[in-house]
């Protein structure tokens, strides 16, 4: 049984969304998530010109998040 979640993702001038991997896509699929909008701010001041942006998508596990495991990825390199 799933649920939809709001989540937020970082988006470029030209609409391109920030990945895992650092890097600008056009694969929404592959855009770093976050379920904070605070959080999605934070990460969004270290790319001028960027945006923060709003979306639903349906989750199987409502409280996983991408942006936890990348934070704890980043902390601990």
């Amino acid at each position: 049984m799933g649920t939809m979640v709001t989540r937020y993702r970082i988006e470029d001038e030209v609409g391109r969304v920030l990945t895992v991997e650092g890097f600008f896509s056009y694969e929404a699929d592959d855009a770093l998530q976050f379920r904070s909008e605070d959080e999605a701010y934070e990460e969004a001041s270290a790319f001028p010109g960027t945006t923060v942006e709003r979306f639903e998508r349906y989750s199987s596990f409502p409280d996983f998040f991408l942006s936890e495991a990348v934070s704890v990825q980043r902390s601990s390199a």
